[in-house]
């Protein structure tokens, strides 16, 4: 039996990770839910064989910003979804995959089929 995809959300928003969280649950995936960087590397670190195969990440957070984790997972060869609510910040964000707030949760399951490897 093969595992589920696992996705790692960095949302400080609570009702947003909350949305994310369901709409990735009924795709199948496994979802790791982190409020900030801090979480989040640590949940990076913690994963080991247990690969996180996307991660969608908020580009403002409350412990930081977000760019040393970006770094991170791609170094690690793990593809980013950036989110956010400034466009400036976006556009310059350097990841291959964008979604401005507020989205269509179709938009952001749309990027995650993309975006997931194989």
């Amino acid at each position: 039996m093969t595992s589920p995809r696992h996705v790692l959300l960095v949302e400080d928003e609570s009702a947003i990770a909350e949305l994310i969280r369901t709409a990735l649950d009924a795709a199948g995936l496994r979802v790791t839910a982190c409020p900030g960087v801090q979480t989040a590397g640590r949940a990076l670190g913690q994963a080991g064989k247990d690969r996180i195969d996307l991660a969608i990440l908020d580009l403002t957070l409350p412990d930081g910003p977000p760019d040393p984790l970006a770094r991170r997972l791609d170094d690690a060869g793990i593809p980013v979804i950036a989110i956010s609510g400034d466009p400036d910040r976006l556009t310059a964000f350097p990841v291959a995959y964008r979604l401005e707030k507020p989205f269509r949760i179709r938009a952001l399951m749309e990027l995650v089929t993309t975006a997931l490897p194989g």
